[in-house]
């Protein structure tokens, strides 16, 4: 499971160029409207479809690069806050590979650390090699380009190596990268002098760091935890907020039968309850860190009769009533400390 932080990017371009976006994501679990959904996470394969099926329809020369280059740190959530917050860029980088998934990635990522800099290495999960051009443009241009927004700084790599033979256009690429690319190498590189990680950043601030690295941590336990058939039924849920679906109609829309939906909530230890709770007290969390709202307004949102039910709700999920939350602003807090509902 990965954020659909590339897919938001492809989905901007889509729109310039009048590409249908019922036709990237015909006969999948997710839509358009999903990716607009905070912690919103989807099946690594459904971002591939989705990558795919938007390169057959985009009439973009050298499509990785120049959409990687319009990436903006602010698509970036809990890693966003991470990066921006780090004390160096060193700190930075580090933080982006250990949440790769958070990242968006769609490629396998390794690192190496030396005396030198610092290595980011890039390959495509086996039956996607005839994406791996694109993945490694985009991925290595939003990288360079992510990095320049966080430093305020011209920053560059040393060199990049790419597996892909040279295109046309090879200039392009050096004159956005500032450094030497190499082409049809034996592997997909992004190299950075030692001296670019020891770069203190004009953003960085103790407390906001910690509380990234709590976010981050808690949505990798919740990654990692979570079956796949559980965020499609919370999806599911979730597109009908605020009213209530029973598990008949979300096992519909999952193309399902409801004793099927069932089973297989069990065999993986979840109950629709559980997702429903979930669902709403995200939600209701979402909701609550932005402007101040009435606890019936939330109620109300959230699917709930009225806001004596939403309270009792609220306190069995988190432990403390929602105005405590919203007078403290503490809803980022409750979610870093990992309740679970």
């Amino acid at each position: 499971m990965v954020a659909p932080v590339f897919l938001a990017c492809i989905l901007s371009v889509a729109r310039e160029h009048e590409v249908p976006l019922t036709a990237l994501f015909r006969g999948l679990e997710i839509d358009a409207a999903d990716l607009d959904v905070p912690n919103m996470v989807i099946s690594q394969r459904d971002a591939i479809t989705v990558v795919r099926r938007a390169l057959a329809l985009m009439p973009i020369s050298e499509k990785g690069l120049a959409l990687g280059q319009r990436a903006r740190i602010t698509e970036r959530g809990a890693l966003a806050l991470g990066q921006l917050s780090a004390a160096t860029l060193g700190d930075a980088i580090d933080l982006s590979v250990r949440h790769a998934s958070s990242a968006g990635c769609l490629l396998q990522v390794r690192e190496v650390l030396s005396s030198e800099g610092h290595q980011l290495l890039l390959e495509a999960h086996p039956g996607d090699q005839d994406l791996q051009r694109f993945l490694v443009d985009l991925t290595f241009a939003s990288v360079v380009q992510l990095r320049r927004q966080i430093t305020s700084a011209r920053y560059s790599p040393v060199l990049v190596e790419l597996v892909c033979e040279a295109p046309t256009n090879a200039d392009a690429y050096e004159a956005f990268f500032g450094c030497p690319v190499h082409f049809a190498s034996l592997r997909n590189a992004l190299i950075t002098p030692a001296r670019w990680l020891g770069f203190r950043l004009p953003w960085a601030n103790v407390m906001a760091s910690r509380l990234s690295v709590q976010l981050l941590e808690s949505q990798a336990v919740r990654l990692q935890s979570m079956p796949a058939v559980g965020f499609s039924v919370e999806r599911a849920i979730r597109r009908c907020l605020p009213e209530v679906a029973d598990l008949a109609r979300v096992a519909a829309s999952l193309n399902l039968s409801e004793r099927t939906l069932r089973r297989q909530l069990a065999q993986v230890g979840l109950s629709y309850r559980q997702l429903l709770d979930l669902s709403r007290k995200s939600l209701a969390l979402e909701l609550m860190s932005g402007r101040r709202r009435p606890v019936a307004e939330l109620a109300a949102a959230t699917g709930f009769s009225d806001a004596r039910a939403f309270t009792r709700a609220f306190k069995r999920w988190t432990g403390r009533p929602p105005s405590q939350i919203r007078d403290r602003h503490a809803a980022g807090e409750i979610v870093a400390a990992g309740h679970d509902g």
